[in-house]
């Protein structure tokens, strides 16, 4: 369908009023930039912030390193029962934590068993000893028989030479040769037997000896029982646990008590493997009960594992705590302690308050403007230091120097833009 055709009057007053339109609004934007309001010129200057300022210096600090660890008792004893039996007595003071002597009285067992087991093998070696009596009293008869034996093979040999020679002579006849002959051989059959059995009294002997052993191994083992039956602390310390009753049957192996000295402890501390090398034996080390960590003790680096751990990558380093002055706390088996080590090896760097480092930055003063210098931290370090004049126990040591006169603000953790100005403060 086409457009309807308009006339040129009417095109004409459609022109107009466009130009119209646009026209007003014109003159409303020339309005409107001409009664815009101007803001006022002020001719107050830039606030100065106030800010705690230091100058850092060049120290020999040790190197530190921080590690954890679990104490324990240096010496402890899990008391064992050695023999299997019935519980008949326990001390009346065998309580946990009370304090007990090496070889002190605990527990009683039962020990008629083996005491009928320690008489028999005694009678059994007294038999025997009277049986080694009466073998060596035949020993002395048949040493005296054969003796007498030997010279009376002696008088029928010489007796048969006698008798040969008179029948070679004719003084004697045959009939007389044949009995001195047979009086020789029943002297010396005799005294053949009687060697046979003077022989044999070595061998008897061996076997009466032998079982007279085995019979004192029983008897050995049976004492050994019966001692056994009557259970004492191995060690001096601190009773832990005693777990048994009266009529209560044990068996061998099982763990009646345990006694721990608390009087010497050790930490194994886990340091970071890059320790080593610079951890040495002696070095010095404060141990932190954590998490009281407002008790502390000092000690040394008493041993160090040859090996490190490749899955954690860490060093073990032992701390001894020996046994305190009367009346001092000392840290309990068990309990999780903090230890600082503090490398004897010092190398002079620049050091500055942790609470002054944010982000890898420090703030430096500059014309009397803050600027953010980017820093490069070694490691940590934990004490006083004089020379600062700060109070804080808390540093970092930077891996490189800074520059000397360099003034840095305390408390780099405040929000303060770059560039601002500032006011520098005695720390």
């Amino acid at each position: 369908m086409d457009a309807p055709h308009l006339s040129i009057r009417t095109r004409v007053v459609r022109g107009v009023i466009a130009l119209g339109m646009l026209g007003g609004s014109v003159v409303i934007l020339i309005g409107l930039a001409m009664t815009r309001p101007v803001p006022g010129s002020s001719e107050h200057r830039e606030d100065v912030q106030r800010i705690a300022v230091f100058r850092p210096v060049r120290l020999n600090l040790p190197r530190q390193w921080t590690g954890y660890g679990t104490v324990r008792a240096i010496e402890s004893a899990d008391v064992p029962a050695r023999v299997g039996a019935t519980v008949v007595e326990i001390a009346n003071d065998a309580r946990a934590g009370i304090v007990v002597a090496k070889g002190q009285f605990l527990v009683q067992l039962d020990d008629a068993d083996f005491r009928r087991a320690l008489d028999g093998a005694t009678q059994q070696i007294a038999a025997i000893e009277s049986q080694l009596a009466a073998v060596t009293v035949e020993e002395d008869g048949l040493r005296r028989r054969l003796a007498l034996a030997a010279e009376d093979a002696e008088l029928a040999k010489g007796d048969e030479a006698r008798t040969r020679a008179a029948v070679e002579s004719g003084a004697a006849s045959p009939r007389e040769l044949d009995r001195s002959r047979q009086q020789t051989i029943a002297i010396e059959r005799a005294l053949v037997m009687l060697q046979e059995a003077f022989n044999q009294l070595t061998p008897r002997r061996s076997a009466l000896l032998a079982q007279r052993e085995i019979h004192r191994t029983q008897q050995t083992t049976a004492q050994s029982n019966v001692d056994r039956c009557r259970i004492t602390s191995p060690i001096g310390g601190t009773l832990q646990a005693i777990d048994l009753e009266v009529g209560e049957s044990v068996v061998p192996t099982q763990v009646v008590a345990r006694v721990v000295d608390v009087g010497s402890v050790e930490v194994p501390v886990r340091l970071p493997s890059s320790a080593r090398g610079t951890v040495k034996l002696g070095d010095r080390v404060e141990l932190k009960a954590v998490p009281n960590t407002t008790r502390t003790w000092e000690s040394s680096v008493s041993r160090i594992e040859p090996e490190d751990d490749p899955l954690e990558r860490t060093m073990t380093v032992y701390v001894d705590l020996k046994e305190p002055a009367a009346g001092a706390v000392v840290l309990a088996p068990g309990e999780f302690a903090e230890a600082v080590v503090e490398s004897r090896e010092s190398i002079e760097r620049s050091a500055v308050p942790r609470r002054s480092v944010r982000a890898e930055r420090v703030m430096e003063l500059v014309d009397g403007r803050v600027v953010a210098r980017a820093v490069v931290v070694s490691h940590p370090f934990r004490g006083s230091i004089a020379s600062s004049g700060i109070a804080d126990i808390e540093w970092l040591v930077l891996d490189e120097p800074l520059p000397d006169g360099i003034v840095l603000a305390i408390d780099g953790g405040r929000r303060i833009a770059p560039g601002t100005r500032v006011e520098p403060q005695a720390p």
